[in-house]
């Protein structure tokens, strides 16, 4: 028989942890079960096997950026992140965190918060927000923040938790109107190619950004762009200055703002690499091998590596 003392004990160590992961978006994205692939082909799918990957370093950088973000700590100089951008190769899995993770996250620890997250269409959005939705719905969840879905508000696009915070999730061209956000989450705001060589897709998604996005945005709130480059021309080529070429750090922005950049090549290419990395070191070997992105240097041709793989998309040819 357990004696009392040693349930106590047991309790204390048990309140601690959720201590720890109500704080440390570190800690909780290591104490839930981050949804994965859903179960089945439905469009509706509300159940997701579990996604049993163990966070390399650049999701802990993720992480860390985000966190610095959320509680506004400022760097040695006084600066707070309220502008943040996040390029990375396809498959590198910074949606799962910046994305999926890190908002449910957010509005658990700070109450009656409001999150808008949009993709480049409303079918995206509405995916990162049924995974999101999947963890508030969690025991786990719950017992960390002791706050919950809201049962009558349940919609994957539109939902709230019982802390007062809420989401919102919609596609960028799809004109994002009522609510006002703490937070704008953008992942993906280019579908692939074919858009991104759209100067009309282009345009329109900037005009939305500037006159439907920002505009929902209360006084001191962030904006988080997590994307892949497509396009010299793309939502953040647009904010980022003419000159910029795949650095990290803070980035004085075209758009009068500082930026602070996470840029992570495929194949590192910068002394000031975020990661430490060495030139030549390539990303997340843990599991892409070596021998799959030298595969992807070949199969994709240079215009294909250099902007989704390398993040430093330059004009075609015939656009110059």
């Amino acid at each position: 028989m357990v004696s009392n003392a040693k349930l106590e004990y047991i309790a204390l160590l048990e309140q601690k942890l959720m201590w720890h992961c109500r704080n440390d978006l570190h800690k909780f994205c290591r104490a839930i079960e981050i949804p994965g692939a859903p179960l089945n082909d439905n469009d509706d799918c509300d159940e997701f096997y579990p996604d049993n990957i163990t966070p390399a370093k650049h999701h802990d950088l993720i992480n860390q950026t985000l966190m610095e973000m959320a509680y506004k700590i400022p760097d040695e100089q006084g600066r707070i992140k309220k502008r943040v951008m996040f390029f990375m190769p396809p498959g590198s899995a910074k949606s799962t965190y910046a994305t999926v993770v890190f908002p449910t996250w957010f509005m658990g620890r700070f109450k009656n918060k409001n999150i808008i997250s949009t993709s480049y269409n409303s079918e995206l959005a509405t995916k990162f927000g049924r995974k999101c939705r999947s963890i508030t719905r969690s025991q786990k969840y719950k017992q960390i923040f002791g706050a919950e879905l809201v049962a009558d508000n349940r919609a994957a696009h539109d939902w709230s938790i019982t802390n007062g915070s809420t989401y919102m999730a919609g596609g960028i061209l799809s004109g994002i109107t009522g609510n006002r956000a703490d937070g704008l989450i953008i992942d993906d705001p280019i579908k692939g190619r074919e858009d991104a060589n759209s100067p009309t897709i282009r345009e329109k998604t900037w005009e939305e950004y500037k006159s439907s996005l920002r505009t929902r945005l209360k006084p001191n709130g962030f904006i988080a762009i997590i994307q892949t480059r497509w396009h010299e021309d793309d939502l953040s080529g647009r904010i980022l200055p003419n000159n910029y070429d795949g650095e990290s750090g803070w980035i004085e922005a075209r758009d009068g703002e500082w930026w602070y950049v996470v840029c992570l090549q495929a194949q590192c290419e910068q002394e000031s690499d975020p990661l430490g990395r060495n030139i030549g070191d390539w990303l997340w070997t843990e599991w892409f091998s070596p021998e799959h992105w030298k595969q992807e240097k070949v199969t994709q041709g240079s215009r294909n590596w250099d902007a989704l793989y390398q993040q430093k998309p330059k004009p075609s040819e015939g656009d110059i």
